[in-house]
């Protein structure tokens, strides 16, 4: 194995070189230069306040952060949800001065309503039985809309956090929804390839159109006039929201499903992303304008224009919410931050005639979520640094779900190996760990034997 340890083309060990390949994962890279770096997780998603001062950001590391556009500072730091943060979007604040209120929902089931100046969470919004993955705010910031994989859409009281109706008619999970600039209407769009409107003057909801395709994104443009579509198929389609025709579909840019897309204010400009890892700007042709590769490691996840047009943002699996010129695809910060490659353990450690080794192929998916050392970033698990005889439940500074408070279990091999023969939902009712089993006893023992070594 050729390591990427001092001069190019030293040579490691293979479980010198495994263990590496998992620091790189647990621990990053430290970044070159700033564009919005604070999170220790995939970002599912970023939103930049209509007066443009400030961002926020969504992760998969339970957490939001409200950021200083100008500065890329880190103002408020959102803890209180117990998985995965999919979707933020802004509130007017409590009062002329402070920062804006902030919105979010989560794996978890919820949506929150957090004070941007406090971090403070004023309310806490619940009814959906799956989890929530979108958030949208009316335009006069009085309702809240969210859309759910329990196939439903609901809409809130943004002062009081009251549930106001509960919207069904999607046979599938919902992915993403808008309101109408005139905030006359919710559009809503989902795994059963329906595109559905919600009037919320009384009407009868309809069926705008039907893709075919599982549609994962939503947006439409400050007039009103185009809600653009990104689906499964690798297709982003342009609609016209008053006749509801089809105005151009493109197809073959993207090399796989098209996960997020985003419209100007003025509707002039559309930026495309999916799974390859490709950012597109699209003007009004066919074919786009500017093509970046922004993410070395797939995955754009979310997109979003500056109220002015003249800046993109784009989120995704690396952590890191990076900006460009969406006149020339130039970083504004002169220098985006350097992409941090996470490489995978290679699959054949898997085979390795050391335990340690094949061990370390088993955590491949358990580094997503914790580090092996103190010191790392901030992530959605605590680190492992240290974990034979430490109790569950019980390392500093992590803000632990309710079921491992007072737990009484000691990490030791034996517990470890109960942990993923009977899953953590067994271990730990109400645990916000994500279910992950190893039902091969030999797997579970190199696990154990891995982590033996790389957390000591």
């Amino acid at each position: 194995m050729t390591g990427r340890l001092g001069t190019p083309g030293f040579r490691v060990g293979p479980l010198v070189g495994a263990l590496a390949v998992l620091a790189a994962l647990a621990v990053g890279t430290p970044p070159v230069r700033a564009d919005f770096v604070g999170h220790g997780a995939p970002v599912r998603d970023v939103a930049i306040s209509p007066d443009g001062r400030y961002a926020a950001t969504a992760g998969f590391d339970d957490l939001a952060i409200l950021w200083s556009v100008e500065s890329r500072d880190q103002l408020t730091r959102l803890y209180g949800h117990e998985a995965g943060v999919n979707a933020v979007a802004f509130l007017p604040p409590l009062s002329e001065g402070l920062r804006p209120r902030l919105v979010t929902v989560s794996d978890d089931g919820t949506a929150r309503i957090w004070d941007g100046a406090t971090g403070t969470q004023l309310h806490v919004l619940t009814g959906h039985t799956k989890k929530v993955v979108a958030v949208a705010v009316s335009p006069d910031g009085t309702q809240i809309a969210t859309a759910s994989w329990d196939r439903t859409v609901r809409l809130w009281d943004a002062e009081t956090g009251a549930t106001v109706s509960v919207l069904e008619g999607h046979t599938n999970s919902v992915n993403d929804l808008v309101f109408t600039p005139d905030g006359s209407r919710i559009v809503s769009a989902g795994y059963d390839g329906d595109i559905r409107a919600w009037p919320l003057d009384g009407g009868e909801a309809y069926r705008f159109a039907q893709v075919g395709f599982p549609i994962n994104a939503l947006a439409i443009s400050g007039d009103g006039k185009i809600l653009v579509t990104g689906s499964a198929d690798k297709t982003v389609r342009v609609w016209d929201m008053a006749t509801r025709d089809m105005l151009r579909e493109m197809s073959d840019p993207h090399d796989g499903a098209v996960l997020t897309v985003a419209v100007s204010r003025e509707g002039m400009s559309i930026a495309s992303g999916g799974v390859g890892g490709t950012l597109l700007i699209w003007d009004g042709g066919a074919e786009p304008r500017i093509a970046m590769q922004v993410e070395h490691y797939r995955a754009v996840w979310a997109l979003e224009f500056s109220p002015s047009g003249d800046r993109i943002y784009a989120a995704g699996i690396d952590s890191v919410v990076r900006a460009w010129r969406t006149s020339d695809g130039a970083s504004i910060v002169g220098e985006a931050t350097r992409f941090q490659p996470l490489e995978r353990v290679s699959r054949a450690l898997a085979n390795s005639d050391d335990p340690v080794e094949r061990g370390s192929f088993q955590f491949r998916k358990c580094a997503i979520c914790h580090a092996l050392e103190e010191g790392g970033p901030s992530r959605s698990g605590p680190s492992l640094a240290g974990l034979f005889g430490r109790r569950a439940g019980s390392y500093p500074g992590y803000d632990f779900s309710d079921a491992l408070h007072g737990s009484e279990i000691v990490w030791t091999e034996e517990t470890v190996d109960l942990l993923f023969d009977i899953g953590p939902d067994k271990m730990f009712p109400g645990t916000k760990m994500p279910i992950q089993r190893l039902t091969d006893p030999g797997d579970r023992r190199d696990l154990v034997e891995f982590l033996k070594q790389a957390t000591d």
